[in-house]
């Protein structure tokens, strides 16, 4: 995948063992499968040459945050759509809520999906009061669902209530197996009018998830991805800035 690079050293803390690889990001569009909307822009981060440690990965995704602020506060996107490992909020709380409360202004333009397996928290009250918090300040709440099949995310889908979704397109071409996959996503709880089908890379799979009644969806097929846009940006001592 093309996208947007930085060097993975500007992770590191200690400048005696510098990190080789890179951090990359792209902007995938969000747009509707039964009209012509277009919801959000999802800033998309992964990482080449590197395994990223729960910290690391972290620190990627409050600069992810950052950068969907800036985009938003400079009108380079409408709306922005960032990810948030449980294991980030968990650990960086202050950071990211302080992040957030910064940019208030904007919050209502912001979409942030959560990821992470429930039985790994270790403080859950922690994970649910951002929860709620976040829906206090008008930011819709969404699940990226990670298993194979949606039966499997039960848990994370009920502690999360999420006010939409985030599926991988299924690789098969018959229309009984994509009628099965929307008939399990209703009866997990998830409305398929919000749930974005991801990776839709040719027609067909664009005309299966439509007629399968799914309302947004991601990939080649629909809207390629872009470069975020520069913001001007300037990284302080020992951060890490998307631009």
């Amino acid at each position: 995948m093309s996208g947007a690079r930085w060097p993975a050293a500007t992770l590191a803390r200690n400048a005696n063992k510098p990190l080789e690889g890179w951090i990359c990001a792209t902007m995938w569009p969000t747009v509707g499968l039964q009209s012509r909307s277009r919801w959000f822009d999802e800033l998309y981060c992964w990482t080449e040459g590197f395994a990223a440690s729960t910290m690391q990965r972290a620190r990627i995704q409050l600069a992810a945050l950052a950068k969907a602020f800036a985009l938003l506060e400079r009108e380079r996107a409408r709306q922005v759509g960032v990810t948030l490992s449980f294991g980030t909020v968990e650990r960086t709380l202050d950071a990211v809520t302080d992040t957030i409360e910064a940019y208030r202004l904007h919050a209502h333009r912001l979409c942030v999906l959560l990821r992470g397996q429930v039985e790994r928290l270790r403080s859950p009250y922690r994970v649910s009061g951002f929860i709620e918090w976040l829906r206090a300040h008008q930011v819709p709440v969404g699940y990226r669902l990670a298993a194979a099949r949606i039966g499997m995310e039960m848990r994370a889908i009920d502690f999360i209530a999420p006010d939409f979704a985030k599926v991988i397109a299924p690789a098969s071409k018959r229309a009984e197996y994509w009628n099965d996959f929307a008939l399990e996503a209703r009866a997990a709880g998830l409305r398929l009018e919000r749930t974005i089908v991801a990776g839709i890379e040719d027609t067909a799979q664009r005309d299966l998830a439509r007629g399968s009644g799914f309302g947004f969806g991601q990939g080649h097929a629909l809207r390629a991805p872009y470069d975020p846009p520069s913001t001007g940006t300037r990284a302080g001592a020992g951060a890490l800035v998307m631009d």
